[in-house]
């Protein structure tokens, strides 16, 4: 892929961040579900390291999958599509701001147009780095991409909010991680319309919310009229394709059952949405 159309894709995916209007950036977890997502019309996607973890046959945990594991799944999706892609990367595989300074060079060189990075870790006891560690992740995250400055950077605070004091302190934290470079913050937990009513005209870069956390029921409109910039949706898509199998294997083993099959698209419905191979490219 030429450094044009991936300079392109990046000032794209940046400048989504600075309109009025939200936009969804739904989560595929393999090329032939990028595929479907371009054809459905999105802005721009992103990978989800659950999704990938699925796909393997792992649980989602850290340290399930390798840097290199999922820079390859990056690039997959990246070659699949002509969207921006944003990368899951969770927490930059590894603890030291080094580790996350050798991961957004690989985010780079895959044609990533950004990626996010999270607080949280395996190793330390508090399951969360310490503030000053936490900083200068971000801030090395950002050191590393200077010469991408195109390339989105988001931060993620991973820490649960269950208090207005909780609330606060991930303000605190997400604000922290903008000051150190951070082009967007990201907290999971942050969902609730009346969390978002607080935290937003206090944030200093904008938003990403997951719209599919659990007991949170909150619109499309809602978020956008509250000046949410970005929406993800982390890997719902993937836990449905995997619900889906799993009922129709269900049916299958314990009663026979083959009326579930009547609910899939027909072979045609997903072949057009697929890529014809080039008479120059190596088959899979």
């Amino acid at each position: 892929m030429s450094f044009s159309i991936t300079q392109q894709r990046r000032s794209t995916f940046k400048a989504l961040h600075f309109k009025k209007e939200a936009f969804i950036m739904p989560n595929p977890f393999d090329a032939g579900t990028t595929r479907i997502l371009e054809h459905s019309g999105f802005k721009a996607i992103a990978t989800t390291s659950a999704g990938l973890a699925f796909t393997k046959g792992y649980q989602d945990e850290i340290g399930a999958l390798s840097l290199d594991t999922s820079l390859a799944h990056a690039q997959e999706i990246v070659a699949a599509t002509t969207l921006p892609v944003n990368g899951d990367l969770e927490n930059g595989y590894g603890d030291t701001p080094e580790d996350v300074a050798e991961t957004i060079k690989g985010a780079i060189e895959v044609g990533l147009a950004g990626c996010s990075i999270e607080d949280f870790s395996s190793t330390y006891a508090a399951r969360y780095y310490p503030l000053d560690l936490a900083i200068e992740r971000i801030r090395t995250a950002h050191d590393a991409r200077a010469n991408t400055p195109d390339f989105v950077l988001t931060a993620r605070a991973e820490a649960p909010i269950k208090s207005e004091e909780d609330l606060h302190n991930t303000i605190f934290r997400l604000n922290a991680f903008a000051d150190a470079g951070a082009d967007v913050v990201f907290a999971p937990e942050l969902s609730k319309s009346e969390w978002l009513k607080i935290a937003l005209p206090q944030l200093k870069a904008p938003l990403n919310v997951v719209a599919t956390m659990p007991n949170t029921s909150i619109s499309y409109q809602e978020l956008e009229n509250l000046g949410v910039t970005r929406i993800s949706i982390g890997s719902a898509l993937a836990r449905l394709a995997y619900g889906a199998f799993l009922d129709a294997a269900t049916a299958l083993s314990t009663s026979a059952d083959f009326s579930c099959f009547k609910q899939a698209p027909n072979f045609e419905e997903i072949h057009k949405l697929m890529r014809t191979l080039k008479a120059d490219e190596p088959a899979i």
